[in-house]
């Protein structure tokens, strides 16, 4: 007699609403220009034509021009933007206080760098977060090269 899991049979499958599942490849200098060059201006990674976020910031289906699906996997895919959104916010944070100290010293205005720049910090959050997604997806399809299943 066999025994059942104890959720009674129903386990979840891994990966069951991914997919793509291209394989890896490192880009070539070109490729990687143009597909960074699509990134900056906010477009399509893969045509470069369509726009990846709506004019509220938020990251459409699909794009407009070659209809490829942006959120490639699951419904957690853009959490892996999450770390471009730290590591862009800290760069930005890093090299305005580095500014400031070198353009006051020896006068540091500590009291104002102390509210002004975490308040900066905040109002760029607005942006930074659409834009950390389309960085994830820029290095998504830098890696994993977009293939036709994904353009229907």
């Amino acid at each position: 007699m066999q025994s059942q899991p104890p959720d009674g049979g129903r386990s979840p499958k891994l990966n069951q609403g991914r997919k793509t599942d291209s394989a890896l490849s490192f880009p070539s200098p070109s490729v990687f220009a143009r597909i960074v060059s699509r990134a900056v201006r906010l477009r399509c990674p893969n045509c470069g034509g369509g726009h990846v976020l709506s004019w509220r910031g938020s990251v459409q289906r699909r794009c407009s021009v070659c209809n490829f699906r942006f959120e490639r996997s699951d419904e957690n895919y853009f959490s892996g933007a999450m770390f471009f959104g730290l590591l862009t916010g800290e760069f930005i944070f890093a090299i305005v206080l580095l500014i400031t100290l070198v353009s006051m010293w020896p006068n540091i205005p500590w009291d104002t760098i102390t509210w002004a720049i975490p308040t900066g910090m905040v109002a760029l959050l607005f942006f930074l977060i659409p834009a950390s997604k389309v960085i994830w997806l820029t290095v998504d399809v830098l890696i994993r090269p977009v293939t036709p299943e994904e353009l229907t």
